[in-house]
């Protein structure tokens, strides 16, 4: 059974739930593009025409973009799929055949952009297959409000899982990881103390090929750039996008985006010397195309599917039997619509403490927490002094201001990188046994980020990398 929902978000609520508009379900995909967004499409207009009257107020509704997984971008457009020579979304490169691979690949960058007025005017040879509903949406780009940097299957399920498989297999054109090398990154792994912001366990590398998402987004973040480094040839080390990636990813590196994009283009351009041409494929070349999707939009956290496949999963799970599965997943959303209570709105304020058994845990901002506790403990203030949480004397906060004891890293250093110096990103080293005792009343607002500790083989190795969500 095929199932086919049409998902939204709001920009302007982003605490506000993933919705649904519509749902396909069938035995098979759906044929017709008419079929399935040609309702979206009108309504979409009505709403732009005539705006929504919510509690007595007209609210004008447009639509910002489309966000979906390849497959799914190119059938809603109504063009050739990824595999096609003339599959870019964004520009008028062209693919070619690879013999070797037998694979469509794509060697170049800075091809010219594809427009919108290109796109509707069909200039594009062997592009467009049939006409689609969208070409209808008022006030709507058909080629920059579809988004083609989506983190989740491009980037961490897409080319970081294809670059460990790589790696760890030799299937890139480098020599595979030895049995040592793969205990030796699993023991680096082991040994990481997850934050409890994130919420599943970084598996052995032996099972790459089953990580979901989520532990790809934690390996490129966090553990890649001290695990990899004695187990990777030296130019594969320095070839490896992390730090562009990580500046893409949160409102606080905006200045640095151009930069990050032009990272983008050196990483794709740099590719077939690295490893091989035979491996350009569509999603390589699409990575030159990031930086104008989070420069229009938001960083890639915002512009990602992640809600939407979440959403895709509770929907999956209102199914009780084969029986009739879209009248089982209406008739649930219904209800559920139906006997929701309304929830009061939040007015936490932070910081905020609580206190069970030996864990304390402080409350420093929304998904942004400190225990004393081996994994939660680390953070850093805004004059960049890496410390240690271990305690706090009241229950609660007055003013704003937070009176916590600790410890201070004394021994702090930089991490260097001849392609780029990390202390812009706020990763440090340092030496965990050197530590000096605080007392400190600070404002929450004064702890910059919570930190990940990825601990070395010397207590001196220690690297410590902001968890990127908390940065302010």
């Amino acid at each position: 059974m095929q199932f086919w929902p049409i998902l939204f978000k709001i920009n302007e609520l982003p605490k506000a739930p993933v919705m649904t508009a519509a749902i396909f379900c069938g035995l098979k995909k759906p044929d017709s593009i008419d079929e399935y967004l040609g309702p979206l499409v009108n309504e979409l207009n009505l709403l732009h025409s005539n705006g929504i009257k919510i509690n007595g107020e007209l609210i004008t509704i447009t639509l910002s973009a489309i966000v979906a997984d390849t497959p799914a971008r190119a059938f809603i457009k109504g063009v050739k799929g990824h595999t096609a020579y003339a599959s870019c979304m964004k520009c008028t490169k062209n693919g070619v055949f690879n013999k070797e691979s037998k694979t469509t690949v794509f060697c170049r960058i800075n091809a010219p952009k594809k427009t919108d007025e290109g796109f509707r005017a069909d200039n594009y040879p062997g592009y467009r297959i049939i006409p689609t509903p969208l070409l209808q949406l008022a006030q709507f780009d058909m080629i920059r409000d579809i988004i083609v940097a989506d983190r989740l299957h491009l980037i961490d399920l897409g080319i970081m899982k294809r670059l460990l498989l790589g790696w760890r297999d030799g299937k890139l054109g480098i020599k595979a990881w030895n049995k040592q090398q793969i205990e030796l990154i699993d023991k680096a792994l082991d040994k990481i103390r997850q934050p409890s912001e994130v919420h599943r366990k970084q598996r052995p590398i032996k099972y790459i090929k089953y990580w979901k998402a989520s532990e790809c987004a934690f390996f490129l973040h966090y553990p890649a750039i001290a695990v990899l480094k004695d187990h990777l040839p030296q130019n594969v080390y320095k070839h490896f996008l992390f730090c562009a990636i990580t500046i893409l990813s949160t409102r606080l590196y905006k200045q640095k985006w151009p930069l990050a994009g032009q990272r983008l283009d050196k990483f794709v351009a740099d590719f077939p010397t690295v490893y091989n041409e035979r491996y350009m494929t569509n999603n390589i070349h699409i990575l030159q195309h990031v930086f104008e999707d989070v420069d229009r939009f938001e960083p890639l956290s915002e512009i990602s599917t992640y809600p939407f496949e979440n959403m895709i999963q509770y929907l999956k799970n209102l199914f009780r039997s084969g029986w009739k599965n879209l009248e089982q997943v209406i008739n649930r959303l219904s209800e559920l619509d139906e006997f929701e209570m309304p929830k009061e709105s939040s007015n936490v304020k932070y910081p905020t403490i609580c206190t069970k058994g030996k864990i304390t845990t402080v409350h420093v901002r929304e998904n942004f927490n400190l225990q004393n506790n081996d994994k939660n403990c680390w953070f850093l203030t805004k004059d960049c002094c890496i410390k240690k949480f271990k305690s706090t004397n009241t229950e609660t906060v007055a003013g704003g201001k937070l009176s916590i004891s600790g410890q201070k890293l004394a021994v702090k250093g930089l991490t260097f990188s001849e392609s780029f110096d990390f202390s812009e990103l706020f990763i440090f080293k340092g030496n965990t046994e050197s530590l000096e005792n605080y007392r400190l009343e600070l404002n929450a607002g004064f702890i910059k980020c919570k930190l990940v500790c990825i601990k070395g083989t010397t207590p001196n190795d220690t690297m410590f990398i902001p968890l990127v969500h908390t940065l302010i």
